[in-house]
């Protein structure tokens, strides 16, 4: 029969946190915020009971795999000849808008 996965309260969800990941400690409001709105996409599996927010080092274990990983439908970031093509042509309009005035001959009066 397997045993039971025990729950741990967000303060030693936090301090597990802190001692597999060598990261300073997160306070376990953040560990309740990773629980109820999430961080990437993804939830800490935890739930409420009597007032208090429980995990299991498991969940905490799946969080931090996912927060590790880079995201899948990650875009590729490198610019086309066309977008260098219309950056070039906004840095000269640019130039031109804040290069100094070449001093002209006075105008007469």
């Amino acid at each position: 029969m397997l045993k039971p996965i025990p729950k741990i309260s967000m303060n030693e969800g936090a301090a597990y946190w802190a001692r597999i990941t060598g990261a300073p400690r997160p306070h376990r409001s953040t560990l309740i915020r990773w629980a109820t709105k999430g961080c990437r996409g993804k939830r800490l599996q935890a739930e409420p009971l009597a007032g208090r927010w429980f995990t299991t080092e498991p969940a905490i274990d799946d969080f931090l795999i996912h927060l590790s990983q880079p995201p899948v439908d990650a875009v590729d970031r490198t610019a086309g000849p066309a977008r260098a093509a219309q950056v070039q042509r906004s840095l000269d309009d640019l130039d031109r808008m804040i290069a100094p005035k070449r001093p002209g001959r006075p105008k007469a009066k």
